[in-house]
């Protein structure tokens, strides 16, 4: 048997093989091993530690169903607003590990791991649905351009634990199969698919609805009935299982506008059964059809209203217009792009340019396939792409949706460049290899980096050495909280301390509650209104009106970061606040500073009756 040339093996390699994906797994995971010392303790956000929080106390006993944080904001009245599906694997993998290694090993493991694994998929999604569009040769360019991809690969580094990289992996093949040929395989595939994205959470929303109308479109359009009768019971089926999985039985008529609920389930029911009745009864005719699907479309809208009206108005209406005033409005992660890109210019810019060179990738290959212009699931990925662009111009936070749902596009005008070279005799592996750098994301960062005005330069430069800030869940008054503020280690003199109530800007609380034993009065999570309100009242009210709340809170420690951004903006905003007195070293009489060094300063709360002994016992006859 003759051994094949080494250019055919390279052909090979380069083509859709399970190696590609490997290798780029690996320059990945390792890529990231000399963050092995800070995982657990320096967070990426505030929802990495939450999440950790979270995942801590299952492991510790709390129920499945409970989703209670009796330690933020108590005495608790509302559950999270997560699911149980993101804590379980990492607390599967922390478990197997410790069969091996000691409990805090077998953590930080499992934080480095989970991470990483979710990229495997992801990787599988782009290279499939790039494939289906550009050829064999769009999967190295896919795979290349995924794990190049910065706004995308950040999901996936070790220490991300929130539930974003799931969601965008469910939402990457949630695409991918609408690129199989229509089938009963395929509508139970999607209604699955959609139905885990919606118990893990509600961003991805969009695409579940423009991934329905697809089959819709082929029903309507090409008569594929039994997709649409597997796919509207699959839907209906399927989200009322998560439900059933995922929520106790007194919440299955409660109704929330953020999280899978009896709105969510009554809307995925009823559009479900009633799709795959019309496709049952098989009404003759477009229009009938079209007639019948908006007459469910519109039941289907009432009985989502019906448990409560508000979440007509989007997942954050139930939040009081004081918690938005104090804290959601001025959530990093849901401000404009054009608020972003005033503090980072060049970063803003290059998130855009990956839907940018989507643009052109789509462009190029209507071109030169114009049978592309029929393809409805490239159609449905461009609309996903756009969409998410568009909400990303509105919403930062989504810019790496559409990032995510670019690569795909431009890795498919690469393979079909390499094809058309193949076909004409020229190197292919040359042309695939060119066209992926020329369109990598971080071929894009230097050239960006390089044009850019020298006050950018020097913005970019005082990034880069500046402390780490908090991307997802910034609080309203700045950029984010600073390495040193989401590092556990950095209260461990606070750990020290009685276990009691802790009073401190809200982005704090997610690592004083990973890195203590201590509650806190306010997160970052919109459910706990009563706490945000509150804890921002008591940093920014004058101190005497600020003790009197901590008082009613029975609030013992009050704690602030001298790293945090935010607390420097508030000479600004709150100047006679007690946040500001205390920067300042004109700390009350009934506060006492525990001296600990570092960047954390803790203050300890006299009770008022210990205080007023004390002062009767220092006044002189």
């Amino acid at each position: 048997m003759t051994e094949a040339p080494r250019a055919d093996l390279l052909v090979r390699f380069l083509k859709p093989h399970w190696l590609v994906v490997a290798v780029a797994w690996a320059f990945v995971t390792s890529h990231f091993a000399a963050d092995w010392g800070t995982i657990g303790d320096v967070f990426h956000d505030t929802d990495d530690a939450m999440r950790l929080v979270e995942v801590r106390d299952f492991l510790a006993g709390q129920g499945w169903f409970d989703l209670h944080q009796y330690r933020l904001d108590p005495p608790v009245d509302q559950p999270m607003h997560w699911s149980r599906f993101v804590d379980l694997p990492i607390a599967v993998l922390i478990r197997l590990a410790e069969i091996f290694v000691s409990a805090g090993t077998a953590e930080k493991l499992a934080l480095y791991l989970w991470p990483t694994l979710m990229l495997i998929p992801a990787l599988f999604a782009v290279r499939r649905i790039a494939c289906r569009i550009g050829g064999d040769w769009a999967a190295l360019p896919a795979v290349y351009l995924t794990a190049t991809c910065p706004p995308v690969i950040g999901q996936f580094v070790p220490g991300r634990i929130d539930h974003h990289n799931v969601q965008i992996t469910l939402t990457l093949w949630l695409i991918a199969f609408l690129f199989d040929e229509p089938s009963r395989r395929r509508g139970i595939a999607l209604a699955a698919t959609s139905a885990v994205m919606l118990a893990v959470g509600m961003e991805t929303l969009p695409w579940i609805i423009l991934a329905a109308l697809g089959v819709v479109h082929h029903w309507v359009a090409e008569d594929g009935r039994d997709e649409a009768i597997a796919y509207g019971a699959g839907l209906a089926v399927g989200t009322i299982a998560m439900m059933v999985a995922t929520l106790p039985p007194d919440l299955w008529s409660w109704g929330a506008c953020d999280a899978l609920s009896a709105n969510y389930v009554a809307l995925a029911a009823v559009g479900g059964v009633g799709l795959a009745a019309g496709a049952v009864v098989a009404p003759a005719g477009r229009a009938l059809r079209l007639a019948f699907l908006a007459a469910v479309g519109a039941l289907a809208i009432f009985a989502f209203a019906l448990p409560e009206p508000a979440c007509l108005r989007g997942p954050f209406a139930q939040v009081l217009p004081e918690a938005r005033a104090v804290w959601l409005d001025g959530v990093t992660e849901v401000q404009p792009w054009h608020v972003f890109f005033s503090a980072h210019h060049i970063d803003a810019l290059v998130a855009l340019l990956v839907p940018f060179f989507a643009a052109g990738a789509v462009a190029l290959l209507l071109v030169r396939d114009t049978a592309l212009r029929r393809s409805v699931p490239l159609w449905i990925l461009v609309a996903c792409a756009a969409l998410a662009t568009v909400v990303g111009l509105l919403q930062i936070r989504t810019i790496v949706y559409a990032d995510m749902l670019s690569l795909p596009l431009i890795a498919a005008a690469a393979g079909r460049l390499a094809g058309d070279a193949e076909a004409r005799g020229r190197s292919a592996t040359v042309t695939v290899l060119v066209a992926t750098m020329l369109a990598s994301s971080s071929l894009a960062t230097f050239v960006v980096a390089k044009v850019a005005p020298a006050s950018w330069k020097a913005e970019r430069a005082a990034e880069a050495t500046a402390p780490t800030g908090n991307d997802t869940s910034a609080s309203a008054t700045g950029a984010g909280a600073g390495a040193p503020c989401m590092t556990a280690s950095n209260y461990a003199g606070l750990a020290q301390l009685a276990p009691g109530l802790v009073a401190a800007e809200v982005n704090l609380g997610p690592a004083i509650l990973a890195g203590t034993p201590h509650s806190v009065v306010t997160a970052p999570y919109h459910r706990m209104q009563r706490g945000i309100v509150d804890g921002d009242r008591i940093l920014r009210s004058k101190p005497d009106d600020a003790l009197a709340l901590i008082d009613l809170r029975r609030v013992d420690y009050v704690a602030l970061c001298t790293a945090s951004t935010s607390a420097a903006s508030a000479r600004d905003a709150a100047p006679d606040g007690l946040l500001v007195a205390l920067m300042d070293g004109r700390i009350p009489s009934r506060l006492e500073e525990v001296r600990l060094g570092g960047s954390i300063r803790v203050f300890r709360v006299l009770p008022a009756t210990a205080y007023a002994h004390l002062r009767g016992s220092l006044t002189p006859d």
